[in-house]
């Protein structure tokens, strides 16, 4: 048998409670421009990934460079900087007045009046906190979209960064994950800004798809939109057995194009992954994972069994079952012993032209399970 070493991917979540904006100490101010806009010379972003957003930003005054002739675009920059970076770029004004006398201070009421920043938003921490990168995507995706910019909206941090990535406004670190909590840097805020401005001239951004697929999955459970555009059934999802005494419940369903050897939750399966029939996976098509578990109620031995497919004339192929036994070898079926409990990876392989011309006919990609007592479940729906 061939063999798939599955690996555990870790994802770590964020939330935000409210609290009132006046315990947040105040921030050091920037440093003031050291060169006029219309020419732009600093010293040290010659070659950086970010330069010439850096310029187009800096020129544009929405952030300025330090008085040694600096940017410094590795380093973080804090929540009352990206701020008003942000209040800048959204073409709010700033409100003055108030008990808060900061600098910032303006721009942070000028966004909440716009529904762009809620003060509950920072949990902990004060303005000179370095903002981390899902503090800066929430900011971003209500900036770009005005459905969002209202003090009632309570949009979880999970469905922020699903939309940010979505809509090409937060992009994955060098490995493809999303860093949620890691401090964002000068050039990286500078990146999301120019991000904004795009969007809001009508710009359409590249998304990436790791990232997306990383966010979509944390959120649903699946990232079936992001690679197909098209739609599952919620997750967890307990599966309509009528002549199968157990429990069979799905909990998350991967998409992965066997092409991209470095796209997301690919490392999961990186050993050699084998049809039921023997013959050899083609470059050309998807790998579609699901994390089952199954719990014997028999009171005896359950052997149970599933097949599936994508509709029969789509020539989708059966699948395979990744560590029944706990071993990490692919076989063709669950072994339960005396109430017991067993979970593993579902492993089906399915050209890519399959899953293309279902979208095509049907809006959607059918993924159709048939267990060995009869019954036929359907997981993809439309959205």
């Amino acid at each position: 048998m061939k063999r798939v070493v599955p690996l555990v991917v870790s994802m770590m979540l964020m939330s935000a409670c409210s609290p009132n904006a006046n315990t947040l100490v105040a921030a050091e101010q920037p440093k003031s421009a050291v060169e006029s806009k219309a020419g732009v010379s600093l010293n040290d972003i010659s070659g950086h990934w970010a330069e010439s957003d850096i310029k187009a930003i800096v020129v544009a005054g929405y952030v300025d460079g330090y008085p040694d002739g600096s940017f410094k675009p590795d380093h973080t920059v804090t929540r009352a900087e990206f701020i008003t970076m942000t209040a800048k770029a959204a073409g709010v004004k700033p409100v003055p007045g108030g008990d808060n006398k900061e600098w910032y201070a303006p721009y942070v009421a000028a966004l909440v009046q716009a529904g762009i920043h809620q003060y509950k938003d920072f949990s902990s921490g004060d303005w000179n906190t370095p903002i981390t990168r899902m503090e800066m995507a929430r900011l971003a995706v209500r900036a770009s979209d005005k459905s969002l910019q209202s003090p009632e909206d309570s949009t979880d941090a999970k469905k922020f960064m699903f939309l940010a990535t979505q809509k090409g406004l937060i992009t994955g670190m060098a490995d493809g994950q999303l860093g949620k909590d890691e401090s964002a840097t000068r050039a990286q805020s500078v990146k999301i800004i120019q991000r904004i401005l795009d969007v809001s001239q009508g710009k359409k951004l590249e998304v990436d798809k790791r990232a997306a697929s990383y966010a979509e999955v944390e959120l649903t459970g699946s990232n079936v939109q992001t690679m197909w555009g098209s739609h599952v059934v919620d997750l967890p999802y307990k599966m309509p057995l009528e002549n199968t005494k157990a429990t069979v419940k799905v909990h998350q369903i991967l998409i992965m194009d066997l092409k991209e050897e470095d796209g997301a939750f690919r490392s999961m399966f990186n050993g050699e992954i084998e049809r039921v029939d023997g013959k050899p996976v083609g470059k050309d098509s998807y790998l579609v994972a699901l994390k089952i578990d199954v719990k014997n109620e028999t009171g005896g031995e359950l052997n149970y069994s599933l097949w599936g497919q994508l509709l029969p004339d789509l020539g989708a192929k059966r699948v395979n079952i990744l560590n029944a036994n706990g071993n990490g070898e692919v076989d063709k079926r669950f072994y339960l012993p005396i109430i017991d409990s067993t979970a593993g990876w579902y492993l089906l392989v399915t050209p890519k032209e399959n899953a293309e011309n279902d979208l095509k006919k049907y809006g959607f990609v059918y993924l159709r399970l048939l267990e060995n007592n009869g019954a036929t479940i359907e997981i993809g729906k439309k959205g």
